[in-house]
């Protein structure tokens, strides 16, 4: 069998570089055109793409018919979709022959025997509209982005009359659109089983609850280090790359600092967005001017702070009772993709994100920041206690113009209205109040 173009043993810079496109880049399989055809959209773009696998990959986007190259719609089908690692030689070649090509479908590549998560569960004797709901489990991902679902972290719902597998809900919201459904009586299909997922008011009232589950927070750039205050020159929050000192505990410094010597006696670690893991630096000459340690080289990674119990003791629960809007369809913790349910008790952060209280609690026990948007929670400077118990009070460095209630943000769908306003401490006393995601103070004692 002869190819049509030559056979690579590795990448070229320009693949390369689409294959880093394409896993840094949410996009949305909308539609499938039997095993190797693919429509694809990219988040926040108005135009669609198909891709087709073969001899010779094709794509109808620009890049792919001027370079001759896989671009990085081909590269995310074989990266995301069929799960390819990018060292794989078939990831990276111009086209597959119908053999491999085979092999991709099959999974072959593959370490492990590939498990099909998306395999209709067994219903008999039950009624087509209470099919079960699929458990998350790692390593499952959403059918139209391909990224892992407890990796992203973004709301999730499933399909209630068919197959009950999970899907995020602002893919489903992004699927809905293109197939243009638009009687609020009428069914969205799923995208992997093809039988009715929902109907559309069902689904809009999802995408409406669970963009209140999205704080300002996570719209900030990722180069703010939100609850961050440099033990130096006091600015906040820390912008551009920040550094912690790796012996005294939350003790955090700016680039600026570092930079004019300041803490010197200490090793320090770094890093440049507040979603990285900290990462120690042995030449802090160097470093603020972009040279990478060898410890980095090496994954020199740093341990993060915990949250002291003392001050986790202080962040506010509530308890889920009857009426509470927790309990409205859609709304569930970011960490396990549950929803809430009556009587289970839930944390909120300053960020203003919610969870199940054993889940983020075992969490915060590793990590002093928020697991959604690395926020960081506790700072000496800017926590104050009590002389009766450790009651935390917030400073205006937590409650400053940039975190004021904002327009919340869903992936894939518009900008809701404006969160509800959040009072975290009474300042006037041991009495601390929390206006919940239902409206109403929720209040308890310390």
């Amino acid at each position: 069998m002869f190819r049509k173009k030559a056979w690579r043993n590795t990448a070229s810079d320009a693949v390369a570089y689409h294959q880093d496109q394409a896993l840094s880049t949410t996009m949305f399989l909308l539609n499938s055109f039997g095993p190797t055809g693919f429509l694809l959209r990219e988040e926040g773009e108005a135009k669609s793409f198909k891709v087709c696998l073969g001899d010779t990959h094709t794509c109808t986007c620009p890049v792919s018919t001027k370079e001759q190259e896989p671009c990085k719609h081909i590269c995310w089908v074989l990266l995301r979709k069929f799960g390819l690692p990018r060292e794989h030689e078939y990831s990276f070649q111009h086209g597959l022959v119908e053999r491999q090509i085979l092999e991709v479908l099959q999974g072959l590549h593959q370490i492990k025997p590939h498990q099909n998560e998306y395999d209709t569960p067994t219903t008999s004797g039950t009624p087509k509209k209470s099919v079960c709901r699929k458990e998350i489990q790692a390593e499952v991902v959403c059918p139209i982005c391909q990224e892992e679902l407890l990796e992203k972290k973004y709301p999730v719902t499933y399909c209630r009359l068919g197959c009950g597998n999970n899907v995020h809900v602002s893919c489903m919201k992004v699927w809905a659109d293109h197939q243009k459904v638009s009687d609020m009586k009428e069914m969205v299909t799923c995208p992997l089983c093809r039988k009715d997922f929902s109907s559309l008011r069902l689904l809009k009232e999802l995408v409406r609850n669970t963009s209140r589950l999205f704080t300002a927070a996570e719209r900030e750039k990722p180069d703010r280090h939100l609850g961050v205050l440099c033990h130096n020159c006091r600015v906040y929050p820390v912008t551009g790359k920040c550094f912690k000192c790796t012996v005294c505990s939350y003790f955090y410094l700016c680039e600026d600092c570092v930079t004019q010597g300041c803490h010197p006696q200490h090793l320090v670690a770094s890093r440049s967005t507040r979603r990285e893991k900290w990462r120690l630096v042995q030449d802090l000459q160097d470093e603020p001017n972009g040279a990478t340690s060898q410890s980095e080289h090496d994954g020199g990674q740093v341990v993060a702070d915990p949250l002291p119990d003392s001050v986790l003791d202080c962040l506010p629960i509530v308890r889920v009772r009857r009426g509470s809007r927790l309990l409205d369809e859609g709304l569930q913790c970011r960490i396990c993709l549950h929803a809430f349910t009556l009587d289970q008790r839930v944390r909120t952060l300053p960020c203003h994100h919610k969870f199940h209280k054993d889940c983020v609690d075992q969490f915060l026990r590793k990590s002093n920041s928020c697991p959604l948007d690395g926020f960081v929670i506790y700072n000496p400077l800017k926590w104050k206690t009590s002389d009766r118990k450790a009651s935390p009070k917030l400073s205006p460095y937590l409650c400053g113009d940039s975190f004021k209630p904002s327009d919340v943000f869903v992936s894939g769908v518009a900008l809701e209205a404006a969160a509800d306003s959040i009072s975290f401490f009474d300042r006037s006393s041991n009495l601390q109040s929390f206006t919940g995601i239902d409206g109403k103070n929720e209040l308890w004692f310390t």
